[in-house]
C-alpha cells in the first residue's frame, strides 16, 4: 500500500498527498461523513510530496478540525495505508488579499461554468420537447386500438414519450437553478463588498478580538504555549482581515456614521428618499421615527408618531445612506416645519387614575374601555374620527361621544359571550372640546366613571 500524508497549515489549508482520482476505496473513505473532503485538479503542488487531490473544504486559514483528520487517517489505515499526519496551527496565514482575489476569480470562473452549462441543458430540453411535439403531430390524436396488433407498440410509444417529456423539464428547471446560481457567484464580490455588509463584518470581527483578549486576561496565564501561540495566529489574521476591509471601504468611498455624527433632532435616510427624526442617538444605532411606517409620508417627524402612539425604532449605524442636521431639515422641508411651527403639537397628558379600575384597549376603528362594578360589567366605546392615525397635526373639533353599554356578568352558562343586558344611566358621554390626543377622551371618560359609579364600587 502507499504512503499518504495528511498536511494542514493555515495558509493552504487541510491538503492530503500521495493519492490520485480513483484510488480504491480512497474516495469513499474521505467522503463520507463526517470527513467531508472534496476532490480537485487545481490544489497547489508540494515539492517534495507532489500534486494533492484531496482537500477539506473550508479548512484555510482556520485552525485544524482534528476530529475530521484523525477519522480519515482510521479510515485510511483500515484500508492498509500508511498515513502521516502535519499539522502546523501557529503559523498564521498571510495575503489576504490575495486569498480574497482567489475567491472572486473562482466566483467568476464559477458563473462562467454554470451560465454555460445552464445554456446546455435549456437547449437539450428544447431539443427533446421539439422531438416529442413533432412524434405527437405525427400520431394526429390516433387513439390506442386496443385489440389491435399495434397496441402494444402504441403504449410503448407514448410511454417513451412521457419519460421524455419528464426528462425535458427536469433538465429544465436544472438549468433555471443553474441560472440562479450563476447570478450568484457573479453578485460575489459586490455581495462581500457591500458597505453595509463590510461594516457588520468588521464589527463582528472587532467582536471576537474582544472575546479573546477578554479570555485571555481571564485564564491567560493557565493555557499552555501551543494554545497561547494558536491564539497569537488568529489575532495577527484577524487584525489583517480589518485592515483589508477597512481599505476596501475607503477605495468605495463609504461614509462610516457613528454616534458622534448624529444628534436629537436630526434627521437620517436609509431608503428611498425618506427621511426620519431622531429621538434618540445609541452605541450602534439611531432610535428614529417611523422606520417602517408609510403613514405620514416620506418625512417621519416625532411629533406624527407620537400623534399615532407608536415608538422610536433603532436603525443600525451600517444602514445609515443619508443625515440632515435640524437646521438642514428645515431648509429642506420648509413646508412641513411651517406646519409645526404655526401649530405646534399640544403636550400630551398622563391618563388620570381613580378609584375604579379603568381598562384601556386599542381598537381597529377606536378606543374600547372596560370597567366592573359589583355584578355589572361595563363597557365603553369611542369611534376614532376620520384621519385619525395619519398624523395630522390639527386637533379633532368633532370628536363625537362615548357609548357605554353594560351586562350582567357571573350568571351566564359558560357559552355565552355576554350576560343579560343592564340599563345604563348615560349611554352616549358627550366628548367637550378638541381632542387631540387618546389621554384626553381617557381622562373625559375617567371624570364621568368617577361621577357615576365610584360611589356604588366603594358601597
Amino acid at each position: 500500500m502507499s504512503s499518504i500524508t495528511i498536511r494542514h497549515n493555515r495558509q493552504l489549508g487541510t491538503l492530503v498527498h500521495g493519492t490520485y482520482r480513483g484510488m480504491s476505496g480512497v474516495g469513499k473513505a474521505l467522503t463520507e461523513w463526517p470527513c467531508n473532503f472534496r476532490g480537485s485538479e487545481n490544489l497547489p503542488e508540494d515539492d517534495e510530496l507532489g500534486d494533492p487531490f484531496w482537500y477539506l473544504p473550508h479548512s484555510r486559514r482556520h485552525r485544524s478540525d482534528t476530529y475530521k483528520i484523525d477519522t480519515a487517517v482510521a479510515r485510511l489505515r483500515e484500508l492498509g495505508h500508511e498515513v502521516e499526519i502535519e499539522i502546523d496551527d501557529t503559523t498564521p496565514a498571510v495575503d489576504f488579499a490575495g486569498f480574497m482575489e482567489e475567491k472572486y476569480d473562482r466566483a467568476d470562473d464559477r458563473a462562467a461554468y454554470q451560465q454555460y452549462m445552464a445554456r446546455r441543458e435549456f437547449w437539450t430540453s428544447d431539443t427533446i420537447r421539439a422531438a416529442n411535439q413533432r412524434t405527437y403531430d405525427m400520431l394526429n390524436g390516433q387513439p390506442i386500438l386496443v385489440g389491435h396488433h399495434s397496441e402494444d407498440r402504441h403504449r410503448r410509444l407514448l410511454d417513451r414519450l412521457w419519460q421524455r417529456e419528464g426528462k425535458a423539464w427536469a433538465l429544465y428547471d436544472k438549468a433555471k437553478h443553474r441560472i440562479d446560481r450563476a447570478a450568484a457567484a457573479a453578485n460575489f464580490r459586490s455581495y462581500k463588498e457591500n458597505p453595509g455588509t463590510t461594516q457588520r463584518r468588521i464589527l463582528g470581527i472587532e467582536t471576537e478580538l474582544r472575546r479573546i483578549g477578554r479570555a485571555l486576561e481571564a485564564n491567560g496565564d493557565r493555557w499552555s504555549d501551543h494554545s497561547l501561540a494558536i491564539t497569537r495566529a488568529e489575532i495577527v489574521e484577524k487584525l489583517e482581515e480589518i485592515d483589508y476591509w477597512w481599505r476596501v471601504l475607503d477605495e468605495a468611498g463609504v461614509r462610516v456614521w457613528g454616534p458622534d455624527d448624529f444628534a436629537v433632532g436630526d434627521f437620517v435616510s436609509w431608503s428611498r428618499d425618506r427621511w426620519h427624526e431622531v429621538a434618540r442617538v445609541n452605541p450602534k444605532s439611531v432610535s428614529v421615527a417611523g422606520l417602517y411606517e408609510t403613514l405620514g409620508g416620506r418625512v417621519q417627524t416625532l411629533t406624527a408618531l407620537t400623534r399615532r402612539n407608536g415608538r422610536p425604532q433603532p436603525l443600525s449605524y451600517d444602514k445609515v445612506i443619508g443625515h440632515l442636521t435640524a437646521a438642514q431639515a428645515r431648509e429642506h422641508f420648509p413646508e412641513l416645519f411651517a406646519l409645526l411651527d404655526v401649530a405646534p403639537a399640544r403636550p400630551r397628558p398622563n391618563k388620570k387614575r381613580g378609584s375604579v379600575k379603568l381598562d384601556h384597549h386599542r381598537a381597529a376603528e377606536g378606543e374600547r374601555w372596560e370597567w366592573r362594578v359589583d355584578d355589572v360589567e361595563y363597557h365603553a366605546f369611542w369611534r376614532h374620527p376620520q384621519n385619525w392615525w395619519r398624523g395630522e397635526n390639527e386637533p379633532v373639533t368633532e370628536p363625537g361621544v362615548i357609548h357605554i353599554t353594560a351586562y350582567r356578568v357571573g350568571k351566564t352558562p359558560t357559552f355565552v359571550a355576554r350576560g343579560e343586558p343592564v340599563e345604563v344611566a348615560v349611554a352616549d358621554v358627550a366628548i367637550e372640546g378638541d381632542i387631540a390626543w387618546v389621554e384626553e377622551v381617557h381622562n373625559q371618560l375617567r371624570d364621568h366613571v368617577q361621577t357615576h359609579y365610584a360611589g356604588r364600587a366603594a358601597a
